[in-house]
């Protein structure tokens, strides 16, 4: 991910993403309940974020 170059700088780095074994590949694919699960985390972030 870009958050190796980024992390050097001291700004604080979080990756997010699904499980994928089959990542950067030919026919690279995620299971769509992890895509939901994924929104659902994406969506607690933006929640607290906009609370504070």
């Amino acid at each position: 991910s870009d958050g190796r170059f980024i992390a050097p700088t001291g700004a604080q780095v979080v990756e997010l993403g699904v499980r994928n074994a089959t990542i950067h590949q030919v026919d690279e694919k995620v299971e769509v309940d992890d895509l939901g699960k994924l929104a659902q985390i994406y969506e607690g972030i933006l929640e607290n974020l906009l609370l504070e």
